[in-house]
């Protein structure tokens, strides 16, 4: 009775066809040919049909009276068709698992973000004489704006209720000018990047004579 191992070699030799050559066609190393050929393993099936069309034989034939080889397959057939499955089912929980985790995780952001640096306003009053010069702008009761982990950047905005444009800069507490000056109109919103996390800001503005309502956040 001959082996799986022992019909290979005996077919590969009629097609005159070389263990380096065959192991190409099924990309493969050599070593697997050799292993085949002396019964040390098996291919595994998906291979087994490559070989079976290379050899111009069935698969029956290539097993025929191994059935310790025909269980191996079944057993294979059978993990493969479990893992198939698992697939089906993994795939799309973990896609929904995620999407669900970003979702929270926005939200999860802003709201400490909320909770460390709430939505802020204050109303700026600018008397007549004192329309030429910058004033310091504050913030239930504070004036200083600092950086964290967590933000980096603050909208503010000129509220519709303002009566004008507001010319706005932001200072460090040397009073040095770091970003410069620009325009808020009335109802418009700007963002400002602070990119020095270790640095506290005032946050200057010059306007005429009136009453403005600056929002931060």
């Amino acid at each position: 009775m001959t082996t799986f191992g022992e019909r290979l070699k005996q077919r590969r030799l009629e097609l005159k066809i070389t263990q380096a050559r065959l192991a190409e066609l099924l990309s493969v190393s050599r070593s697997a040919i050799s292993n085949w050929e002396v019964g040390r393993n098996y291919p595994d099936l998906d291979i087994l049909v490559s070989l079976s069309e290379i050899l111009q034989m069935s698969i029956d034939q290539l097993l025929k009276e191994e059935p310790e080889m025909v269980e191996e397959m079944g057993k294979e057939q059978r993990l493969n068709r479990k893992r198939k499955i698992a697939l089906r089912i993994i795939v799309p929980a973990f896609i929904a698992v995620l999407g669900l985790s970003l979702y929270l995780l926005y939200h999860n952001t802003e709201t400490v973000n909320q909770t460390i640096s709430p939505d802020q306003s204050t109303v700026l009053t600018v008397s007549q004489h004192a329309s030429a010069r910058w004033h310091t702008a504050s913030w239930n009761g504070s004036s200083l704006i600092r950086p964290s982990l967590l933000k980096s950047s603050y909208v503010l905005t000129n509220d519709d209720g303002s009566q004008g444009d507001i010319e706005i800069r932001l200072v460090n507490l040397n009073g040095k000018t770091v970003q410069a000056p620009f325009i808020l109109k009335a109802g418009k919103s700007h963002k400002v990047i602070l990119t020095n996390r270790n640095q506290q800001f005032k946050l200057q503005f010059k306007a005429r004579s009136g009453q403005y309502i600056i929002n931060l956040q």
